[in-house]
Order: C-alpha cells, then sequence, then structure tokens
C-alpha cells in the first residue's frame, strides 16, 4: 500500500453509534404520506443533502401542504440524538494518528441535527476537514464528495486511506476514485475488514 498521508472516516456505525435508535425519520415520512419506494428516497435525499433547522422545514419541504403536529417526533429525535455515544477505542485511535502526524477527514451522510454529537462528543478537535452531506449537498457514494475531501486534505487518492462500516458508502465509493479503503465491521469480521479502529494501523 502506498504511503498513507490522511485517513477518512465515516461518522455512525464507526465512529459513535446511537444507544436508543428509534429512527423517527422513517415513521415521519409513512405519516406524512411517503407511500412508495421511490417517494421515500426522495424524502432520504432531501434529509440528507439539504439543511433544516427542524423538522418542520423538512416536512414542507416534502409534503408543502400537510398539516401534522411534529411533538412527539422531535422528542423522539431529541432523546435519540442525546443517547449517541463513542466507540470505546475512538478518540486512541484519532489521538494516536494525530501523533503520527496523519491528516484526518470525516465524511458522513446525516441530516442536519445529527451533527451536533460530533461537536458535543468532542471529535471535532481531531479532525482537519469534516463534510457533512447535508451541508455540502453530496452524499457517499457519489465520487464527487470523496474527491472533494482528498482536495480539501491536499492529498491524491493513493495517499488516502477511508474506513467505515457501510461498504457501498465507505468502500465501493471511494475505491472508484483510487482511494484505499478497509471495511470495518464490527459484528461478523471477516478477513476483508477490520472488527474495530485500532485494526487501520495495519494498513498505514
Amino acid at each position: 500500500m502506498a504511503n498513507i498521508q490522511a485517513v477518512v472516516f465515516d461518522l455512525y456505525g464507526t465512529l459513535i453509534y446511537l444507544a436508543d435508535e428509534t429512527k423517527p425519520y422513517i415513521r415521519l415520512f409513512a405519516d406524512v404520506g411517503l407511500r412508495t419506494p421511490e417517494e421515500f428516497r426522495r424524502g432520504r435525499r432531501i434529509a440528507l443533502s439539504e439543511d433544516f433547522d427542524n423538522l418542520d422545514g423538512l416536512v414542507r419541504r416534502i409534503k408543502p401542504t400537510i398539516q401534522i403536529n411534529l411533538d412527539q417526533y422531535q422528542q423522539e429525535l431529541e432523546n435519540e440524538i442525546a443517547s449517541a455515544s463513542l466507540y470505546p477505542e475512538t478518540k486512541k485511535v484519532l489521538g494516536k494518528l494525530r501523533d503520527q502526524k496523519i491528516k484526518l477527514g470525516l465524511i458522513s451522510n446525516l441530516a442536519s441535527p445529527y451533527k451536533e454529537p460530533f461537536f458535543d462528543l468532542g471529535l471535532n478537535d481531531y479532525f482537519d476537514e469534516v463534510l457533512f452531506s447535508c451541508d455540502s449537498g453530496l452524499r457517499k457514494p457519489n465520487p464527487i464528495i470523496y474527491q472533494k475531501m482528498i482536495d480539501m486534505l491536499g492529498c491524491n487518492p493513493a495517499q488516502v486511506l477511508m474506513t467505515g462500516d457501510k461498504i457501498h458508502a465507505d468502500v465501493d465509493g471511494p475505491k472508484s476514485i483510487g482511494m484505499n479503503t478497509v471495511h470495518l465491521d464490527r459484528i461478523n469480521n471477516s478477513p476483508c475488514s477490520i472488527s474495530t479502529l485500532e485494526g487501520i494501523f495495519q494498513y498505514l
């Protein structure tokens, strides 16, 4: 493997997890009348690639004329976000990479409210560059978002290693533009994946 100058991480399922995952957006989409897979995909695309201050803004973007009480969804959303926790090795690994002068980047597909734990848990202190889909308007596995991160880090693809828990978004996508990748599989670890973040050091 080429000399790795930077490591790019996914966020949820990689650095942090939701201890109380209720997926309020899925129920909200159903309750505002999204019925077909195509409608759900459109709702998800809007939620992940546009910035909304609150659920009301999202609902009005998806279904402008609908009237719905969002209090329960908002409370569930707040509870879910409040349950965000670091994986045990997250900060140790990030700190070790920083000590080794490895640049750190993050690319995450998420809706605006889910950015909060990244800052509340102190992860922003470790990263050189961050791309949230809701801010950039781009989502993994669109090759443009990986190239944008590479440019921000000042590297070429062969100098960057990306890791995350989704094969299509964190392995296949970045690999398509020449990045090095390793799949993080905490449950069913295979010879082609790592079971914890500490496994990335064998790829540097």
